[in-house]
């Protein structure tokens, strides 16, 4: 197994953060359905939805690294829900990735805690580089800084594989929903006492 360091995000390294995020992310099944496909065209909207993200909103963004190269991302931000309406009813241009994009992020943030808590996402590792221990060291991370803040941290996942995955760090499903016809999982994992 090739040696990782995990370092932090800084500006020179958005883009390629965007581009690693957009790799490990083109085949999540909710991706698949609001951006309608999953090739190099999608690819690309997803990498500017995250330039934009991590531009914006960088939290605490962790990466990992193999010499110089980004192989993982996970960024974390300290939040409390919002009031969220029900605008985004299923009534709309389902054809309008705009509109998809927003009734998505309007879903979930419908469901996000109230309380204060660390948010967990987006998280990624490339495929070629998945299944060698990278996730787990980057999960690791994130409940050590958790855990010092004495916080509770919640994120949300579409895929069993990730439930299992994120359950062995302490997460469990709280709620589901359907996005898309997409089974959305939102998942809690409480302070440490």
């Amino acid at each position: 197994m090739e040696k990782f360091s995990i370092t932090f995000l800084e500006k020179s390294d958005i883009s390629e953060s965007s581009r690693v995020l957009s790799e490990a992310m083109l085949n999540v099944p909710l991706h698949i359905a609001v951006f309608q496909g999953h090739g190099e065209k999608e690819r690309k909207i997803i990498e500017n939805m995250f330039f934009g993200l991590l531009s914006d909103l960088p939290g605490i963004t962790f990466l990992a690294r193999i010499n110089r190269q980004i192989v993982g991302v996970m960024r974390m931000k300290s939040c409390s829900g919002s009031k969220v309406t029900n605008e985004h009813a299923q009534t709309g241009d389902v054809t309008n990735l705009d509109w998809r994009k927003s009734y998505w992020h309007n879903e979930w943030a419908r469901h996000d805690p109230l309380d204060q808590h660390w948010h967990l996402g987006p998280v990624g590792v490339l495929p070629s580089h998945q299944g060698k221990g990278i996730g787990t060291k980057l999960l690791s991370r994130f409940c050590q800084e958790v855990d010092a803040c004495l916080s509770p941290a919640y994120l949300e996942t579409d895929t069993d594989k990730n439930v299992r995955f994120y359950e062995r760090f302490g997460f469990e499903v709280v709620k589901e929903t359907e996005i898309f016809d997409v089974k959305n999982r939102y998942m809690w994992r409480p302070p440490v006492s």
